[in-house]
């Protein structure tokens, strides 16, 4: 059994400097986890198509997301659009 303490933080320190700071590796790690709620009719659906189509979900919804964006460049725009569809806030269950 090892007796020596850690200091605290101190396997974060080490994974900070032994950190990448490459430019290139940067741009190919840059994406963001996020998490959102879906109706479970809708999740179905995204997770069949995916499986079938082999496919990652997190890639029909970038591209969903990507082509929702590209409709217009007015925020004001796209919530109206939304808002018209019947799209509002979604309290968290």
């Amino acid at each position: 059994m090892n007796s020596r303490k850690k200091s605290p933080g101190s396997a974060k320190d080490r994974r900070l400097s032994e950190a990448p700071d490459d430019a290139s590796t940067a741009r190919r790690s840059s994406v963001a986890k996020v998490s959102h709620t879906l109706s479970v009719a809708l999740a179905e659906r995204l997770e069949e198509f995916a499986f079938f189509q082999r496919i990652s979900e997190s890639a029909v919804i970038e591209h969903s997301l990507l082509s929702f964006f590209k409709q217009s460049d007015d925020d004001g725009v796209l919530g109206d659009m939304l808002r018209r569809d019947g799209a509002g806030r979604r309290r968290k269950m």
